[in-house]
């Protein structure tokens, strides 16, 4: 098993430094973003970052996993026939994704009515096109981890980001350009990204005209994939929608910084995905398969557990160190909304079975049943608790989606998984976030925090190995003493 656990770790490493550094750039730059934006603004930049997203998941129709399988299926075949899949993923993005964003445009009258809001032209159109932008450069770098070129992945991802955060910062600070500066800066950090990205795999495109054959496989594969997408769409916005109908775009600008440090565990979840994606491709097929996932399951819901708990008792200092006051509040979102990320890594664990088994119908069914009680819990919750409740019902939503998709997956290929201990370490981590809250609402001592953060993580760490594992590392440790 030490194979898998090598591979696992050195591939975690290269992805966890360059997302750390790519996706981290709008982390590090809050104590800038919540000085120059007010929660108002900030509401209004994610209610139209959530309009976007549709439409992007729309433009990329599937065309993304249609991609990635297509590009490894033909690499026997050399880079030429890897470069017609490549060539044509770009010609469908070009044509389909100018389509869909001069419909949404011409449908902007509708958009307002939806969102109950009243946007600019100029505003709704910059924020569309550099939706198209992002999705048009995604291809290219996607192209260099399919290539296993990581590190020039990493390089495009963070010429986007630092490019990105760069134009914001000018055009808001020197030119006062407010929530129009910030989409100008998206759409000029991923133009940049996009030619830079587009010109190193220049090797893979071959203009040679439309590959209607490429186009059709690309599309049979991927146009069924859009259901699934639009329901992970569901459950990652509908806590926006509601807090937008229920409150007002300062509740929504709070509740999104609130997200952006949540995104210190999104970071980890997105380098582990990146990282054990393509091992759990191999173990699947591999005698060891179910011991290997049986054993990440445990370290990765344990580990990731344990740093919720000190996210969340730590989340009050680091609003306060960041954020001016009218963001203090934030910190009752981070924990909570931080389970729906951890639990999102978790599915790729947890549905070995689907995907060995070839029944993917199972993740748009499990995923359109999460979506349909996201918006449940959602209305039933923010009315009356505004941004914690939707926080707690879109990460409830996304614990449900996980034991269906696990008992599904469980049945059709035995893992194994030691249920009993996986929920204990849910029950743990909600326990011990529940009690730090319940403390910093009674403005108990910090100590008491940490004590409750430092209960709570030794009590998980003995969870994270089986009996087994314990005895064999206990047993090196004792062999390293003797010597």
């Amino acid at each position: 098993m030490k194979k898998w656990f090598q591979q696992l770790g050195k591939d975690t490493i290269i992805y966890g430094i360059g997302g750390v550094v790519a996706r981290g750039v709008g982390f590090f730059l809050l104590p800038v973003y919540t000085r120059i934006f007010t929660p108002a603004d900030y509401g209004k930049i994610e209610l139209l970052v959530v309009i976007c997203a549709i439409v992007g998941t729309i433009v990329v129709a599937g065309t993304d996993s249609a991609m990635s399988f297509y590009f490894n299926e033909q690499s026997e075949h050399g880079r030429d026939a890897q470069g017609r899949v490549v060539t044509s993923v770009l010609q469908l993005r070009l044509f389909w994704g100018a389509i869909v964003i001069i419909t949404a445009i011409l449908l902007s009258p509708l958009i307002d009515i939806v969102f109950q809001k009243e946007f600019s032209t100029n505003l709704l159109v910059l924020a569309l096109v550099g939706a198209f932008l992002s999705r048009l450069m995604a291809p290219a770098i996607e192209v260099f981890r399919l290539s296993f070129r990581p590190w020039r992945y990493v390089g495009i991802a963070l010429t986007n980001s630092l490019l990105t955060a760069a134009a914001i910062i000018v055009l808001v600070v020197r030119y006062d350009m407010g929530v129009l500066g910030y989409f100008i800066g998206i759409c000029t950090g991923a133009a940049a990204a996009g030619v830079v990205g587009w010109w190193g795999i220049r090797q893979y495109l071959a203009w040679s005209g439309i590959s209607r054959d490429w186009w059709t496989r690309l599309l049979k594969f991927g146009i069924p994939l859009v259901p699934a997408g639009l329901a992970m769409y569901v459950l990652n916005t509908a806590d926006r929608w509601c807090i937008m109908r229920y409150h007002s775009d300062t509740v929504l600008g709070i509740y999104a910084v609130g997200a952006k440090f949540a995104l210190l565990i999104s970071l980890i979840v997105l380098t582990f995905r990146q990282a054990w994606w393509p091992t759990a491709l191999k173990a699947m097929h591999d005698p060891e398969g179910p011991a290997v996932f049986r054993t990440v399951a445990r370290l990765y819901l344990g580990g990731g557990t344990i740093a919720i708990i000190w996210l969340t008792a730590v989340a009050p200092f680091l609003t306060a160190w960041l954020t001016p006051p009218a963001y203090h509040q934030a910190f009752r979102i981070i924990g909570p909304l931080s389970w729906s990320a951890l639990l999102y890594g978790f599915y790729l664990i947890a549905c070995a079975g689907i995907w060995k088994a070839e029944k993917t119908i199972w993740t748009s069914v499990t995923m359109a049943a999460a979506a349909i009680l996201n918006v449940l819990l959602n209305f039933l919750l923010v009315p009356k608790f505004g941004g914690l409740g939707a926080a707690i019902g879109t990460s409830v939503s996304f614990l449900c989606w996980n034991i269906a998709g696990l008992l599904i997956s469980e049945r059709l290929w035995r893992v194994g998984y030691a249920l009993l201990v996986l929920a204990l370490q849910v029950v743990v981590g909600i326990a011990g976030c529940c009690i730090i809250h319940v403390l910093y609402d009674h403005e108990r001592s910090a100590w008491m925090v940490f004590g409750v953060s430092l209960a709570a993580t030794v009590l998980l760490s003995g969870t994270l190995l089986s009996t087994n594992h314990w005895r064999h590392v206990l047993a090196r440790f004792r062999r390293g003493d003797a010597k």
